[in-house]
């Protein structure tokens, strides 16, 4: 077989797989790692403040109040080596008041559960993969939905946010649902293929261009 007929095979098969054969869409790594990452960091923002709410500035409150009470009396006994040294020394503990301990207090429950509702929330979100075989659509969360089930596809997202929400009903009796379609969350050229050919199979030619579409 000569190169020209390898790349004939190659492109066929590229066609096929954009539009007859099966379409598979992984969760996006940057996209999952750069919200994990994120969660973290927020996770770890939560433990710092707590240990300046609990530790840190509770100990320097402490230690200010010592020095200070060891500076007057050093003034008191007019001893002005003693009076040098611990007003040095002061400088080094800075003096918090309670409510901004009760603000890293707060702060130390709050982010760390933000961060971790977030990293759940971006793995549910990133979860499985996106699959399109044939005329039918899988999507993690729903049920396998048939071009025929599609009623509705929105693209008010589409170009700013890379998301659809595809309007389907499902079963007997028919059941409302939507799924989502995001190639910031999924790779990207699949994702799009996916929303592609739905749209090719399930949008009269005459439907225009509109953000919000019915089948």
């Amino acid at each position: 077989m000569t190169q020209a007929d390898d790349r004939a095979v190659d492109e066929g098969a590229a066609a096929e797989q954009a539009w007859g054969g099966d379409v598979v869409a992984g969760p996006d790594p940057g996209y999952r790692w750069k919200h994990l990452i994120m969660s973290v960091l927020v996770i770890a923002g939560g433990c710092w403040f707590a240990y300046d709410g609990w530790v840190k500035w509770p100990y320097q409150n402490q230690m200010a109040d010592k020095v200070t009470r060891d500076l007057e009396a050093a003034q008191r006994e007019k001893n002005q080596a003693e009076i040098d040294r611990l007003a040095l020394e002061l400088k080094r503990y800075e003096k918090h008041n309670d409510a901004s301990i009760l603000i890293q207090k707060v702060l130390a429950f709050t982010l760390p559960a933000f961060g971790i509702f977030w990293g759940a929330w971006t793995l549910r979100e990133t979860r499985g993969q996106l699959r399109l075989s044939g005329d039918t659509l899988e999507v993690p969360g729903h049920p396998p939905i048939a071009f025929g089930d599609v009623r509705a596809i929105d693209k008010r997202k589409w170009d700013r946010k890379g998301i659809a929400y595809i309007h389907y009903e499902h079963g007997s009796p028919p059941r409302p649902g939507v799924l989502k379609l995001d190639d910031f969350a999924y790779e990207r050229k699949p994702t799009d293929q996916m929303l592609e050919r739905i749209e090719r199979s399930v949008i009269p030619a005459n439907a225009g261009e509109a953000g919000s579409t019915t089948a």
